[in-house]
């Protein structure tokens, strides 16, 4: 339904099931593609050549975005070979639940989530910012979770609640100060089957059930068609702050 055939857009995190899934809609629909990844090379090498076949253009850009130097050799990575960039997807972030990290302490987590989250999201952000203002548009998305609004239990929201919620802080004024110019996009998750969620025993997906109006999980597509219908037109007038994607929140905690 939406084209993009003149726009550049970056996507962070382009390996992730929601970064995947959102990178394969802008590839459909003719967008030039900027994909970035750390260590889950393969899928993201895999579409920039599916991209590549069918006629497209696809660039990867590998970086560790929990280092600094990293991030800031990616940033001027991606701005030396293009003089613009059109849209912003921020799908990067940390996987609290992947078992590499699962198992270290509360602290050594609260500095992964905030380095990746948190810190490179904002450096980042306002970098392609400022080109996206010389260029006079652009479009940035930022992924909250909708539990910043009514808090859950146990160290893992605790985490979450922390990171994401200083991003949708961040994004709320980073939009007062760059709107009209740059629309400012900040969706708030609910339950949304990634590579965890594939995971979670039968137990978790009844608290799911519970937890959603609709009654089930949501899928990364259904997440990449809400950014394909907030980037467009049609969508300009959309508050973009705080847009919650998340099948209805019941009124009670479980």
């Amino acid at each position: 339904m939406y084209r993009f055939d003149d726009k550049i857009v970056l996507v962070t995190g382009a390996s992730g099931g929601i970064g995947l899934a959102v990178a394969k809609c802008f590839a459909q629909s003719g967008a030039t593609l900027l994909l970035h990844c750390n260590k889950n090379v393969e899928p993201v090498r895999k579409l920039a050549a599916a991209i590549t076949k069918s006629g497209g253009k696809a660039e990867i850009f590998v970086a560790d975005f929990h280092c600094q130097n990293d991030l800031e050799k990616f940033i001027s990575d991606v701005t030396g070979k293009f003089s613009r960039i059109d849209i912003l997807v921020n799908a990067v972030g940390v996987n609290l639940m992947d078992t590499d990290l699962s198992s270290l302490s509360f602290e050594k987590r609260l500095d992964s989530i905030f380095a990746l989250d948190v810190f490179a999201t904002i450096r980042l952000s306002r970098r392609i910012c400022d080109l996206m203002l010389q260029h006079g548009r652009g479009i940035i998305f930022f992924f909250g979770w909708d539990g910043v609004e009514y808090g859950w239990h146990g160290d893992t929201a605790q985490l979450y609640g922390a990171a994401k919620g200083a991003i949708q802080g961040f994004a709320r004024s980073l939009a007062e100060t760059v709107s009209p110019v740059v629309r400012i996009r900040s969706i708030s998750l609910g339950w949304i089957k990634t590579r965890w969620g594939e995971k979670a025993n039968e137990d978790f997906t009844k608290r799911v059930k519970k937890d959603t109006l609709m009654e089930r999980w949501g899928q990364t597509h259904e997440i990449a068609d809400s950014v394909m219908f907030l980037a467009s037109d049609a969508a300009e007038f959309f508050d973009g702050i705080n847009i919650r994607i998340n099948g209805g929140k019941r009124g009670t905690k479980i």
